[in-house]
């Protein structure tokens, strides 16, 4: 990912596709504890987001109007970076089962 580029980060960030360094090669690993690594990255990462999520709503309330919008967008953004990482956390979660019997 290129950190320098804000667009580039926002459209990975947001891309049903993207996936976390090294969790590429470890979809077909054998590994229990791969994928058991992988779900708790998922969960951190959801807790955070939503951690995120919450704090905009809060900032919205008796604020001006384009101060409301601006965090209105960026909910947008963080509410599909969400749907993302709960996305990739149902497949390690499946994953998971799989590789358990």
């Amino acid at each position: 990912m290129a950190h320098d580029d804000p667009l580039e980060v926002a459209e990975e960030l947001v891309d049903p596709g993207h996936r976390l360094p090294g969790e590429q090669e470890s979809e077909g690993s054998p590994l229990v504890d791969d994928a058991m690594h992988w779900q708790r990255v998922y969960e951190e990462l959801i807790a955070f987001k939503r951690t995120l999520i919450r704090t905009a709503e809060v900032h919205k309330e008796g604020v001006p109007e384009p101060v409301a919008h601006e965090v209105g967008s960026d909910q947008v953004i963080l509410a599909s970076e969400l749907n993302r990482l709960e996305q990739r956390h149902r497949f390690w979660k499946d994953r998971l089962r799989e590789l358990q019997g």
